[in-house]
């Protein structure tokens, strides 16, 4: 106990500094992605800032290419420049106004930016001026090229006009001695002023002379000349002046170049200072982070270490843990595997009596009794199929808890399996003075597919657990259903009852194994609790749901929604219980074998009225014996009997090939779907559960008997029985055998007819017609075949098998028919 209260200790030690040491760890990795989100928020080259840089690197570009276009404009007179530098003009603009819109709230960048824009917009503005004066300088060489031209047109001219006028003296009759003698003296003058400078003409005598037209010429492009001369003087003073102008220009420039050079240095140095702010705040959080990373990573080694040493130590316990457990698991299984022989040897126990019980009950209540011993015999028919209840009951809780259980797919009506269950149980609940009300959707229920055993199971155990808990009340069962789609519906129940009902409590175990509301319940009401726990489990089992809602002195009412596949199959009509038929055995021998002597009264009693022989042994040792001894067709054979039990029996029967031939159908109190897969695969023939349900048993057997062809052989018609009926006389018993023939070569043509039309209905009712003479004839392989036709009409059709049956039928008639034929002639 004490070392016991130290591991105890040591463990809550162990686990407070786990949970201090995580504490410890989620706060330092708070601070660690604290810290990191501080690092990555730091500046980075590709920023904003990065990007403001590249703008003012730009934007000294864009000066100097503003530089290099007015120069290559000015002196090497490139056309596109203008263009150009109005265009780098437009961006350097854009640019400034998107330096503007970073550090808005910076009033010092601010003003930086206000300057900088004010001082490259007026360099640009002194370039357009200088660029602008290239023009004016133009003019004046154009006035220079004017000026030369003109003189050159004067002296070609006067040429001309000098040459008409020698042409004109030619032309010109001899004038006097005078005349001529002046013109001589004045192209002498002329020829010496052209050759050599004129110099100022001494006073002298002048003959008076004739003014000519190359004279005038002369004086008019002087004066024209003159003209420009003083133009061009006007010019050339003006571009003095503007290159005096421009030379200013181009010192302003050169001044605010150095000021936009400043403003630039200012920016990058603040940019600088800045990023070298930034820089070491990064620095020191890095430090920081790194210092808590450090923190972090030694109290995650502790934890690390604590972890593992906690792991240690569970590790030690849990060897100890797991082999408790493991004995805990021995003893539970060992527990386990007691329960279920308990269950096997109860359930064989209990289900050998009534097995019994419910089988001479059934023959009883087929016999003819007077009012008072049917009535008897019915309580104790209802109550053995109570009984049955039960027992089922706590096997199929054994089954569901295994998942043994596998459920059905057949065409069947909801609607119409409860109005049976409402006919069979109305007078039930009228004994508690209940009345049973069933209340259908007004649209016709369709067929579905699924398991109407389990279906009606369902509402049986909701139906008497609202009648045991109900009394001068209503129960009420509402059915209705929605379309999921065109092949699926969901079938809605819900089952009221005016009862006792439920505290919330009480509706929160409802639905387990052995539960009632509680003690007082089971011993006012009784029953196992095991009823609702089914229920659920198989509805669950069909991906359905059910929910309960009650208030304590007023009711109960369950809601069950269940999916269901839609058919179209039909679903054959409820027939009235009657005796089995088992005359398609006569002439066979049958061995049973069970050690209770009730069992094979009861299976003897079943073949009653057949023309058999019946076998009997009480153990495996007997039975051995007696099929040494016998002929035997099929073989009844219990699977529990002491000395040698139903395995042992069939495993020696293995050994001899003429027994090994002989089908074997197997009886016992339980099985599971595996032991019966294991047994049917080992030779056995069927297997069924106890009490033995005549139907059923009638089925395998027959199934047995058509597989080993035992009623494929053509039966030899027996007159003697005819001729006895008819008291000998001739005329009436041939007149009864030409009937024979007429008719069922009518009916084998009416069959042929229905079978192809698929009207199995008027097939069974026509083959029940037929059946009733070939008994006559004593032909009972061809009635065993017209009653298998009868019974297979009424019930689910397998459309091959009837034909099958339909052929060995015609073949039997045939050959009978032949044989009436033949007496007749």
């Amino acid at each position: 106990m004490k070392k016991g209260w130290k591991n105890i200790l040591f463990e809550r030690v162990l686990f407070t500094i786990i949970g201090l040491l995580l504490i410890f760890v989620c706060t330092t990795g708070y601070w660690v992605y604290d810290r990191l989100a501080q690092v990555s928020e730091s500046p980075l080259p590709t920023d904003l800032k990065e990007s403001r840089r590249f703008l003012v690197r730009d934007l000294n570009d864009n000066i100097l290419k503003s530089d290099n276009l007015t120069y290559s404009y000015l002196y090497q007179n490139n056309p596109d420049a203008p263009l150009d530098f109005e265009i780098l003009e437009s961006q350097t603009k854009r640019k400034i106004d998107l330096l503007k819109s970073y550090k808005t709230d910076d009033s010092t960048y601010q003003k930086q930016i206000k300057g900088l824009g004010s001082l490259v917009q007026a360099r640009f503005s002194n370039l357009d001026t200088l660029m602008s004066i290239k023009n004016e300088n133009r003019v004046n060489e154009t006035m220079s090229i004017v000026e030369n031209e003109v003189q050159n047109a004067s002296e070609v001219a006067q040429i001309k006009m000098e040459i008409r006028d020698r042409v004109n003296e030619l032309q010109t009759p001899q004038v006097q001695p005078q005349e001529e003698e002046a013109k001589k003296k004045w192209f002498q003058r002329k020829n010496k002023k052209n050759q050599t400078t004129v110099a100022s003409p001494t006073p002298t005598a002048t003959p008076q002379v004739k003014i000519k037209a190359s004279e005038i010429a002369a004086a008019s492009t002087n004066e024209i000349a003159k003209k420009i001369q003083s133009v061009k003087n006007k010019a050339v003073s003006k571009e003095s002046f503007l290159n005096v102008y421009k030379l200013n220009l181009e010192q302003k420039n050169n001044q605010l170049s150095k000021q936009i050079g400043q403003v630039f240095r200012a920016i990058e140095l603040a940019d600088k200072k800045e990023l070298l702010k930034e820089t070491r705040h990064a620095k020191q959080v890095a430090a920081e982070t790194n210092e808590i990373i450090l923190l972090f990573s030694i109290i995650s080694s502790l934890l690390i270490l604590m972890i593992v040493l906690l792991i240690i130590t569970l590790f030690t316990k849990s060897k100890e843990t797991n082999a408790q457990l493991k004995l805990a698991k021995d003893k539970s299984d060992q527990l386990t595997e007691a329960k279920s022989r308990f269950l096997a040897t109860m359930s064989h126990e209990i289900r050998t009596p009534l097995n019994a019980i419910s089988g001479f009950t059934e023959q009883l209540f087929f016999e003819p009794l007077n009012a008072s011993a049917a009535k008897k015999v019915k309580i104790i028919r209802n109550s053995v199929k109570h009984l049955s209840q039960i027992t089922n009951e706590i096997l199929d809780l054994s089954k569901l808890e295994k998942d043994h259980i596998q459920l059905e797919k057949i065409a069947f009506n909801p609607a119409n399996e409860i109005m049976v269950l409402h006919e069979q149980y109305e007078l039930q609940v009228m004994e508690r003075n209940n009345k049973l009300i069933v209340e259908l959707d007004e649209n016709p229920f369709p067929n579905v597919l699924g398991d109407p055993l389990r279906f009606k199971q369902i509402i049986i155990n909701l139906i008497s657990n609202a009648n045991k808990f109900s009394k001068d009340g209503l129960i009420t069962i509402h059915l209705k259903f929605e379309l999921l789609d065109s092949n699926h519906i969901n079938c809605l129940i819900e089952v009221q009852d005016q009862g006792i009902g439920m505290s919330e409590a009480q509706k929160e175990r409802i639905f387990e194994p052995f539960e009632q509301a509680d003690l007082t319940v089971t011993r006012k009401y009784g029953g196992t609790g095991l009823g609702l726990s089914i229920t659920k489990q198989i509805i669950d089992k069909q991906n359905g749901t059910i929910r309960v809602n009650s208030k304590e002195g007023i009711g109960t009412t369950f809601f069950i929604e269940i999916p269901f596949e839609t058919t179209e199959d039909k679903i054959d009509a409820p027939r009235e219980p009657s005796r089995t038929d088992f005359s398609f055995l006569k002439d066979k021998s049958v061995l049973i074998v069970d050690d209770e002597p009730f069992n094979r009264t009861l299976l003897r009693s079943m073949f009653h009225g057949v023309n058999l022989t019946l076998l009997e042994a009480t153990n495996g040792l007997e039975a051995l014996e007696q099929l040494k001894n016998n002929d035997v067709d099929l073989i009844l054979l219990d699977v529990r009997m002491p000395e040698m039990n139903g395995h042992e029996l069939r495993e020696k029967m293995t050994e001899m090939e003429t027994l090994n031939q002989i089908p074997v159908v197997g009886l016992t109190a339980t099985l599971e779907p595996e032991k019966r897969k294991l047994m049917l695969d080992s030779g056995w023939a069927e297997v069924l559960t106890k009490p033995v349900n005549p139907e059923e048993l009638r089925r395998i057997l027959f199934q047995i008997y058509k597989d080993r062809n035992m009623g494929t052989e053509l039966d030899e018609a027996d007159f003697k029985s005819l001729q006895k009926l008819t008291n000998n006389n001739d005329s009436f018993y041939k007149e009864l055998l030409q009937t024979f023939v007429n008719s069922t070569e009518k009916g084998l043509i009416k069959i042929r007819e229905l079978a192809q039309d698929e009207n199995w209905s008027e097939t069974s009712e026509l083959a029940h017609q037929l059946a009733a003479p070939f008994k006559h004839f004593g032909a009972n392989n061809c009635y065993t075949t017209l009653k298998e036709i009868e019974r297979m009409g009424k019930e689910t059709v397998v459309i091959h098998e009837m034909q099958d049956l339909i052929e060995v039928f015609e073949d039997q008639a045939q050959h009978i028919i032949a044989q009436v034929k033949e007496k007749l002639n």
